[in-house]
Order: structure tokens, then sequence, then C-alpha cells
């Protein structure tokens, strides 16, 4: 009788399988001291202070990961056309087609390989993509990005957009709340998010992706999202915009205090999210502050 593994287990026997033959020299004696990925990948900041390279694993290791882990959603060359990805909601992204849309940088520029590395870390809440941050050492994901990265030709000609910075949130209140509702209003964002939040605006029925297919606004009232679990990433997507997606930035006039405030109001139409967060925390690989230091650059 056969019994399923659980998601990380698998994920490690696939990383295993994908880094066999990667090289003939004999395999390094294991640490006696079991070590996380923020562990293993904690020196790639250091070095990137003293003016060093982060440190990267072969591009062979890059090429086996990718088709172990990512090519049966994804697609070997990246178009995101696979049986498994037509099953999918969402669906794999085509990354050839550069819209990428959890990034640090303005609407309609490509991400810093940062951006990258952090989905690839983190993974996207509520999707099926998954987060490799507890399995795979940073080395291992950086040469994951190159080898991604090598879909997107624009990646390879144009430079990344400019980082937008995330500034740090004013004084939590009720009154903030308030405010952040009459964003909400202002904005526009119940003509696809609804009234109460919960995806049933008048335009949801209506919206498409860059490829045309059928797209759902965001349920806030279920308290996943898929930009990351902490406010910074909710203030992010809405300063940003996701590429590919009818979602847009919000304008550059709204003001940092606005953004927050429509962040807490966002974040107030889950009640399963407030209780999530009185009895948890985001996880500890996924804020490395708690820890470790970021592997990614900047906020």
């Amino acid at each position: 009788m056969s019994t399923s593994r659980p998601r990380s287990v698998r994920v490690v026997l696939a990383l295993s399988a994908a880094l066999a033959g990667c090289s003939r020299s004999p395999a390094p004696k294991a640490s006696p001291t079991p070590m996380s990925a923020l562990e293993l990948g904690s020196g790639a900041d250091d070095r990137a202070r003293a003016g060093a390279e982060p440190q990267v694993a072969p591009p062979t290791v890059g090429v086996r990961v990718y088709a172990a882990l990512c090519a049966s959603c994804h697609g070997d060359d990246g178009r995101g056309d696979t049986p498994l990805g037509a099953d999918l909601d969402p669906p794999p992204n085509d990354l050839t087609r550069c819209n990428f849309k959890l990034r640090s940088t303005e609407s309609g520029t490509l991400p810093a390989r940062d951006d990258l590395l952090r989905t690839l870390y983190v993974g996207i809440p509520g999707s099926a993509m998954p987060s490799f941050g507890e399995v795979m050492p940073v080395p291992v994901l950086r040469a994951l990005v190159r080898e991604v990265s090598r879909r997107c030709d624009r990646l390879a000609r144009e430079p990344a957009g400019a980082a937008l910075a995330v500034l740090d949130a004013p004084g939590a209140a009720d009154a903030s709340v308030e405010r952040g509702r009459r964003v909400y209003g202002r904005e526009g964002c119940a003509s696809c998010h609804g009234d109460a939040g919960d995806g049933d605006g008048p335009a949801a029925g209506n919206l498409r992706d860059a490829q045309g297919r059928r797209i759902s606004p965001r349920d806030y009232t279920r308290g996943v999202f898929r930009s990351g679990f902490t406010a910074g990433d909710v203030y992010r997507a809405f300063s940003t915009g996701l590429d590919g997606t009818p979602m847009p930035a919000v304008p550059e006039e709204v003001s940092a205090r606005d953004r927050w405030d429509l962040t807490r109001y966002i974040l107030s139409l889950s009640a399963r999210r407030r209780l999530w967060r009185a009895v948890s925390q985001p996880p500890t690989w996924y804020e490395p502050a708690l820890g470790r230091r970021r592997p990614w650059a900047g906020k």
C-alpha cells in the first residue's frame, strides 16, 4: 500500500533527483546540524556588501531544477501551455511574455532579479506556485532565477525598472481604516472587487489577462493575498500593479498615507486574516528579519 508524501518531501526528492549527476565529485560530508535555506544562503548579503557577487550554483543546476520542478506547469519553453497548467486557477505565467506580476519595480517595467528570487523563495499564496524557501539553498534558487530569465528575452536586453520604495506605515488607528474605505471608493476598486471586497463587482465578469484568459478579481474577504503575507506586500502590490492582469498601479498622485489607509482597509475586510494574525505570524523563512537577513536586496 502506498502513502502520499507531504509536499515538502516531494519537492526535496525532486530536487535531489535534479541535482544528481551535476558533478562527479564525491558528495560533501553532511553537516551534523541541519541548516535551513536561509542559513545556507545567509552569506549572500555579506558578499554583496563587500562588493563580491552573490553565490550562484552552476548553470547546470538551474537547468535540472527547472526541468524537475517548473516545466510541468510552465513548460520547457516557459509558455505555460502545458496539460497540467490548463487545470490550474490561476494558470501558470507565460514567462516568454515577460509580464511579471510580483515586482518591486514600476508598472510596465521588468522586475529586478531579486524580485524573481523572492517569488521562488516565498511562492504565491492562494495559487499552485509553491514556496521553495524552506527546501532549497539560495545559491540554487539564484541559478533557477537565471534559468527562468532565459525564457524572457527582454531580461537579457533591458534593465530592470526603477524600484518603488515601501514607505514606513504611519501609526495604526481606526481612522486609518475609515479613510481607506473612502480611498477604496474614490479609486474605483469596487468596480472589480465589489463594495464588500468579495470580488463580485460589476466589471468582475468581463476581466481578461494579457493572454485573453478569464481572470477573477481577488476576494479580499478571504484574507489570502498573492502578493505575500504582510501589509507591506499588499501596499507594494497597489503601488506597482500586477502586470499582465487588469489590476493597475494606483495613480502616482495617491499619497503614501492614502496607500497605507487603503492597505489597512483591505486587511480589515477579512475577519479570518485578523484572527490568523492574532494567533500566528508569517513563517520565519518568509521574514528573515526574525532570524537571518533577507537573501534578496531591499525591502
